[in-house]
């Protein structure tokens, strides 16, 4: 087992690609510790019958003392903080619609969970990690390559992580801490199809727009990710940091 004994915070673990995460992790020996605003239960019962042990922290990563008392709290039930997993963002609930639809309000709200909020955990997990080194996973998007037209708040948010993913590579470099991102193409979790039906401009699916564009031509799932996050999050990648590894089956190359 890879990650045995190690303790990993995963936020946005509720359902999707964060569950799968936690899942996952769990079968290579990790604890885990749900960060959500949304019950985790259901992840909790997965973790379980992966082998392991989950805790659940309700946490607003918009937040600041939110991800201050998960962080503790994590540490008070389990002794240590090794992995943070950066993975709850705003996605599901985005419409794609022209920019001069979006209020700054919307833009606002996006930016305040999918980028101040990264930023927030790391803050709240570096106490624990500066004296013992650990590694974090910051969830980028394939979108920031693309450009992709009617989500500039979603797209500015992504592209944001990778920038601070580089700052934080730079500060946390001495202390032994990685920090890397991954960017994520379009990926069938419950989140990226409640997207893909909410679309209001006139678009086809997304699998029909991208397959074609890909290499790889199959959708890709949440556990198709898990790999790359355990790789990140081990030993393996010990001399790898500040980096952006794109997960979209090689649709960015063309």
């Amino acid at each position: 087992m890879r990650l045995k004994d190690k303790i990993a915070i995963i936020t946005g673990a509720s359902q999707g690609i964060g569950a799968a995460f936690a899942a996952g992790f769990a079968k290579e020996g990790a604890k885990i510790v749900i960060a959500d605003i949304s019950d985790g239960a259901k992840t909790v019962k997965k973790v379980a019958d992966a082998g392991s042990e989950a805790l659940f922290v309700k946490t607003d990563v918009s937040k600041e003392p939110e991800c201050m008392a998960m962080a503790k709290a994590a540490y008070d039930k389990f002794g240590s903080i090794d992995i943070l997993i950066n993975n709850a963002a705003v996605f599901a609930n985005i419409v794609l619609k022209p920019f001069t639809e979006l209020s700054s309000e919307e833009f606002k709200k996006v930016i305040e969970i999918n980028t101040s909020g990264v930023f927030h955990c790391i803050k709240a997990v570096f106490p624990y990690m500066k004296e013992k080194g650990g590694k974090i996973v910051n969830i980028s998007s394939a979108s920031i390559l693309e450009g992709i037209p009617g989500m500039p708040h979603y797209v500015a948010s992504k592209g944001a992580v990778m920038a601070l993913t580089r700052c934080m590579a730079r500060e946390l470099g001495d202390f032994r801490i990685n920090v890397n991102t991954i960017a994520p193409g379009f990926t069938h979790s419950e989140g990226g199809d409640q997207f893909d039906r909410g679309k209001a401009l006139p678009l086809p699916p997304l699998d029909e727009l991208q397959l074609q564009g890909r290499c790889i031509k199959r959708p890709s799932m949440p556990e198709d990710l898990v790999g790359l996050a355990l790789f990140l999050s081990t030993n393996d990648s010990a001399f790898i940091t500040g980096q952006m590894i794109v997960h979209d089956g090689g649709l960015s190359l063309h």
